[in-house]
């Protein structure tokens, strides 16, 4: 319920407040969407559902709460702005992608090809113990980094780097889970890779540790605005069809 929510009104995780139940509870929903409906107008759309179907009720506000700021490590960062001339000239299709991985010296696997890869490729190694996470990006931006690690961390992320281009960069990094499972949060990787042993080579190979010393970034705390979505009703079944 919650993920619908979110979708509905187009919000991260950490900015929905409501009832436990919305976390847990799952439905299927059937419904026609124009062709030439735009992502706004599905959005709306799936509001008037829940509002119909499920009573929802919700309201605005916005509050002080703990964030990370992304800033720029002592001396700079380390990846290259993507070259925009070869970028043009790569397929544009990155919804066929199929890259073909190796298994590199760290035992992690590597991507054929390089930076020319047509989009950015996320991958999840799952073990008994926790994820480790890889990330080739092509063509990202700071602030799409920062939703990246807002899905990551479950708590709003803020670009302060003042680094304007688009970059290429590999980011590894791994997150300890006492084999839970690969957690849900935000978009899915590319691919997922489950283990039947252990997979943290290097179990202090966090977030924190892995920006500044692969990408020289850094998450600061501080606190900040946040526009949250409060729901004041649900019901948990919702009416017939």
């Amino acid at each position: 319920m919650k993920a619908l929510v979110m979708r509905a009104y187009r919000l991260k995780d950490y900015q929905v407040s409501g009832p436990a139940w919305m976390d847990s509870a799952r439905y299927e929903i059937v419904a026609k969407i124009p062709a030439d409906a735009t992502a706004a107008e599905v959005s709306l759309m799936l509001r008037a559902l829940l509002a119909e179907r499920f009573g929802l009720a919700v309201h605005r506000e916005t509050k002080e709460l703990p964030q990370f700021a992304l800033v720029v490590a002592k001396g700079s960062a380390k990846f290259p702005a993507s070259d925009q001339d070869a970028a043009s000239a790569e397929a544009a299709d990155g919804t066929r992608f199929s890259p073909k991985l190796t298994k590199g010296a760290d035992g992690l696997p590597e991507m054929a090809g390089g930076p020319k890869i047509p989009r950015s490729y996320e991958i999840a190694i799952g073990g008994t113990d926790g994820v480790v996470y890889k990330l080739w990006a092509r063509r990202e931006t700071m602030e799409q980094l920062a939703d990246r690690l807002s899905a990551q961390l479950n708590r709003a992320v803020v670009d302060r780097t003042e680094l304007k281009d688009a970059y290429d960069f590999v980011l590894t990094w791994s997150m300890e889970t006492g084999g839970t499972g690969i957690p849900r949060s935000g978009p899915p990787p590319d691919e997922i890779d489950m283990h039947s042993g252990p997979v943290l080579t290097d179990p202090g190979l966090s977030i924190f540790s892995a920006l500044p010393a692969q990408l020289g970034l850094r998450l600061e705390q501080r606190r900040g605005p946040l526009e949250m979505l409060i729901v004041d009703k649900a019901e948990r079944v919702p009416t017939g069809n």
